[in-house]
């Protein structure tokens, strides 16, 4: 009798604290999900980046919290992936990129794996996702209706048979409409935040999921609406020189979201999250500070380093992220399924879920810390902690820590410390191994 009278009472008081988040709303909270395309710490100002203007960003991690050890997977159908389901790749099927036709017939089946999309919208959401997918051709497969979402405007790469632009003159799937000619003249990320933003207006008086998986900064580099020369669809991979214009033009619609949030008064009542897929283009050289030193730091996209999966992740919410938080705890992107169902009260899964809610540390408390993420690009896996590395199970080495010398060393003999940190990471890596689907 005393245990379930002490069950029930842990029962009200996590409804309590769910209910609690929305300050007293008779709603739960609007979720905005936005992820750069190609953008690692490097290019934020707030993360020591000194290459690319983005007051908005800053101003966002200023007003909420930092997170300063935020894994993503190097390359980017896989992180898309794992955030929507939680999963890792070698669960999902979706271990590297898609992109070719005619050799990868991998997509997301939505018969296996479930999104958080689907799960928030059987609990009340209205959702919407606009930018790039990749997790299917959609020219083939459009499922992102059986992946949860009610409307959708995202790029896509063909269009009987030919390639298609994303950024002048783009080629957008509506809703399961294509748009080519409906677009001539304009910028497809311009017409992706207008599309969400129009679906906000339209959805306000319910709890909405806005997942923006934005197209910039990704090649081909070429002139956005505020350059000074005109929008054309570039050659190739276009002019880095570029790359400034559009890194600041995906800072600019991070505000332009935040003002239609305060137009239509819901700030309050909404988390927004920014992060990135993997690092910044290997092509890229960026300014970066730790705040002694400058240096030039190349991208690292496909790489397992630091510079190829250690991205941006900031959230803010006014009234219930304390400003000026950072913190230094391990997340990865698996984390985010997790966070977004607590916050909006969903079912988890029936399957397997890699990720831990990061709830608490939003809410400056200690949380269920990780001692270690896991990357994966294609059948390179790795696990590791602050300092070390184990990949595929079996290599041991020091991180170099992002745009820094390494601070480990490791020799023949490893040290008390370093065979212990070893037998962590290889527990890890063999838990991943034997456990879920």
């Amino acid at each position: 009798m005393y245990r379930l009278h002490f069950t029930v009472l842990i029962s009200s008081l996590l409804l309590l604290f769910t209910s609690g988040l929305a300050h007293g709303a008779d709603r739960l909270p609007n979720l905005v999900v936005i992820m750069a395309d190609d953008l690692g710490m490097e290019g934020v100002g707030a993360y020591g980046g000194q290459s690319y203007a983005t007051p908005h960003l800053d101003a966002l991690a200023a007003g909420g919290i930092r997170f300063t050890h935020c894994f993503a997977n190097p390359v980017c159908s896989p992180t898309r992936a794992q955030m929507l389901t939680g999963r890792y790749p070698f669960r999902n099927g979706i271990p590297r990129i898609i992109y070719l036709p005619d050799e990868h017939r991998e997509f997301l089946d939505p018969q296996k794996e479930t999104s958080f999309a689907t799960l928030l919208k059987q609990n009340g959401y209205a959702t919407a996702m606009a930018g790039k997918w990749q997790l299917s051709f959609l020219d083939e497969r459009d499922l992102l209706a059986e992946h949860g979402f009610d409307e959708s405007q995202m790029w896509q790469i063909f269009h009987n048979g030919d390639k298609t632009s994303r950024y002048a003159n783009p080629t957008m799937r509506q809703n399961g409409k294509v748009l080519q000619q409906e677009l001539h003249g304009g910028y497809g990320p311009a017409a992706n935040v207008d599309f969400l933003i129009d679906f906000m207006r339209r959805h306000q008086e319910q709890p909405f999921l806005v997942y923006y998986t934005a197209l910039l900064p990704h090649y081909p580099w070429e002139p956005t609406p505020n350059s000074d020369e005109p929008l054309k669809p570039a050659e190739g991979v276009g002019d880095k020189r570029y790359m400034k214009d559009m890194v600041e033009y995906l800072d600019s619609q991070v505000g332009q979201i935040v003002a239609a949030l305060d137009e239509l008064n819901l700030r309050d009542n909404t988390l927004i999250v920014f992060t990135g897929d993997n690092g910044c283009d290997q092509r890229i050289v960026s300014s970066w500070t730790d705040g002694t030193v400058t240096r030039q730091v190349h991208g690292g996209k496909g790489t397992m380093t630091d510079r190829g999966t250690r991205v941006p992740l900031i959230a803010n919410w006014p009234g219930t992220i304390e400003p000026g938080m950072v913190n230094d705890d391990l997340i990865d992107l698996s984390d985010l399924m997790p966070t977004l169902l607590e916050l909006g009260q969903a079912a988890k899964p029936a399957n397997y879920m890699d990720g831990r809610s990061f709830v608490p540390q939003l809410l400056g408390q200690e949380g269920n810390k990780r001692t270690w993420i896991h990357a994966q690009y294609g059948n390179q896996r790795l696990v590791r902690n602050r300092d070390y590395i184990l990949l595929n199970g079996g290599k041991f080495r020091p991180v170099v820590e992002f745009g820094l010398p390494p601070a480990k060393s490791i020799s023949k003999d490893l040290s008390p410390e370093q065979l212990e940190a070893k037998r962590e990471l290889e527990s890890a890596f063999a838990g991943l191994k034997n456990s879920g689907n």
